[in-house]
């Protein structure tokens, strides 16, 4: 039987909102016929001979086309593999090798379950909803060149900018033509016209258009290197018959994922995705680029990235989803991460998904750089009676690290009488740091140590101390011993001059014959200490208490 139009698409398309029955021809031809010289499907199309997305199938006496999307499985129109009662055959339905001209090609095979929309049957001679079926195959059908299966958001996408897109089938050339034994092409623009869920619609014209016989038949696009299904025609309106609006209306696989999934189990779910964990790249103390290779195998899979502190990847663990891919051919995707603690080891996996199933790879771990500073405390010097100057050297360790002192009177450093900041420290390289502690107490034995601080974790150097000195009325020192006492530096030291401040003559002065330091009477002795290496000369001043 030939579905025929009885209304224009327009007018058909409008009603919608109140009818289920719409577009006006069914797209399936009424005989499987052969003719004594093959001529092009498709009204006003090109040559598809070799085009290996498209096959012929016969049910019965009725010829349609479909898609090969993966060698066991074809995705044709549900009106295509009915019986003449309306309801999904049980006899056979062979399927011709894809792109072949079939007068020359006697290879077949049988389907051997068909899939539609539960409870699905051909009602009259009008198009209706859910126009798609799944035939599987008994037998691997090689050659096919669909990569995937477009998303619903792609279609609608593409609808939107009116992409153009290829229509291919095995059907009549015109309107009271004959099925052709040989596939045939048009390139048209996908339209917005209002459809059924799951529909799409794609712009004809009065002479150029799919005909009986290309019901089922492939509609796709490039992507890239890929071949992408959109879907399969249902019926039209166009050359074969007249409308004031021609267009074509077919069903995406992609909107019905149960069926997807159904017919990819009944093939041992030969889509499911592959995906490798590989190797982290671009380490740092707090970010890293995470990798895999995966392939989508006719499905576009969603790949992502698990991580986290545990080995097993348990607990507070993370995913990032990453690109999507498509097609047999293996494809690096990579996600970059943040966030990260210095110094830290962590575990990831990559994942795909697609409607076949999700796969995992393996777990992988990688430490990030840095780590808690390095710290050492070094020596006090220029040891006054109320002042020092304490030094150590800080690490960074690749993370970025603000240094301190602290001091106290208590040797475990318990009670903290100050700290003061030393600066900031990054790299890898080894400073070294100093501090002024003032307002200290003569005659005092006080405890310090470095230390610093970043994200990740606190160092504290080992703890050190100094005693502050503090001197009696009427005693003297020589230049010598107040160097050491003061805890100058006495290497090199070729000469030294101690010059006590004016201010301070009732308090000390130097013996112009022994040249000793004498300490008169209490109170704040400030000298100038000048000392001489290698010609060089370099002074300080120092507060000197007298009790």
């Amino acid at each position: 039987m030939v579905w025929s139009v009885t209304h224009s698409l327009l007018s058909v398309l409008s009603r919608l909102a109140t009818r289920r029955l719409a577009l006006a021809l069914a797209l399936a031809s009424g005989v499987a016929t052969t003719t004594t010289a093959p001529v092009h499907a498709v009204v006003g199309g090109s040559s598809a001979v070799g085009n290996t997305a498209v096959v012929r199938l016969v049910n019965g006496s009725s010829v349609c086309s479909g898609a090969l999307w993966t060698s066991r499985i074809v995705v044709t129109a549900a009106h295509c593999v009915v019986d003449s009662t309306g309801n999904v055959t049980s006899g056979p339905i062979s399927v011709f090798a894809p792109g072949v001209n079939v007068q020359q090609s006697s290879q077949t095979v049988l389907k051997s379950a068909v899939l539609t929309v539960d409870g699905w049957q051909r009602r009259g001679d009008f198009s209706q909803p859910d126009d798609i079926a799944f035939l599987i195959l008994a037998a691997d059908m090689s050659g096919g060149s669909i990569a995937r299966i477009a998303t619903t958001e792609e279609i609608s996408a593409w609808s939107r900018e009116g992409r153009i897109v290829t229509l291919l089938g095995y059907g009549r050339t015109s309107a009271t033509g004959s099925s052709s034994p040989t596939p045939n092409f048009i390139n048209q623009p996908l339209s917005t016209l209002p459809t059924w869920p799951g529909g799409f619609t794609a712009t004809q014209t009065a002479t150029t258009g799919i005909c009986s016989g290309d019901s089922g038949g492939p509609v796709i696009t490039q992507v890239g290197n890929d071949v992408v299904l959109i879907g399969v025609n249902s019926a039209a309106s166009g050359p074969c018959s007249p409308s004031s609006r021609p267009s074509m209306t077919g069903f995406a696989p992609a909107a019905f994922p149960e069926l997807m999934r159904r017919a990819l189990e009944l093939t041992s779910g030969t889509a499911l995705p592959t995906i490798s964990t590989g190797t982290p790249r671009d380490v740092t103390t707090s970010s890293a680029v995470l990798s895999a290779t995966a392939a989508g195998n006719n499905l576009v899979t969603t790949t992502s990235f698990t991580y986290g502190l545990q080995p097993d990847l348990s607990g507070a663990s993370v995913t990032v989803e990453s690109a999507q891919v498509s097609g047999a051919t293996p494809r690096v995707v990579e996600v970059a991460i943040s966030n990260l603690m210095p110094g830290t080891s962590y575990y990831f996996r990559a994942n795909a998904t697609n409607l076949a199933g999700t796969v995992t790879g393996a777990i992988i771990r990688f430490t990030t750089l840095g780590g808690a500073p390095s710290v050492a405390s070094g020596a006090a010097t220029s040891i006054a009676s109320d002042s020092a100057v304490v030094s150590g050297t800080v690490n960074a360790n690749t993370v970025a690290s603000q240094a301190f002192f602290q001091y106290s009177r208590v040797s475990d450093l318990s009670e903290i009488d100050g700290t003061i900041a030393a600066g900031d420290v990054a790299g890898s390289e080894t400073a070294t740091l100093t501090a002024n502690l003032s307002q200290l107490e003569a005659g005092t034995t006080y405890y310090w140590r470095i230390a610093a601080t970043n994200a990740a974790g606190t160092a504290v150097g080992d703890t050190q101390s100094f005693t502050t000195p503090a001197f009696k009325a009427g005693t003297s020192r020589t230049t010598n011993a107040l160097v050491n006492a003061l805890a100058i530096d006495p290497t090199g030291i070729s000469k030294t001059v101690v010059v006590p401040a004016a201010k301070s003559r009732l308090q000390c002065a130097v013996n112009s014959r022994t040249k000793r330091l004498t300490f008169t009477r209490p109170g704040t002795c400030r000298v100038k200490i000048t000392v001489t290496r290698a010609g060089v000369t370099s002074s300080g001043n120092y507060n000197l208490i007298v009790r």
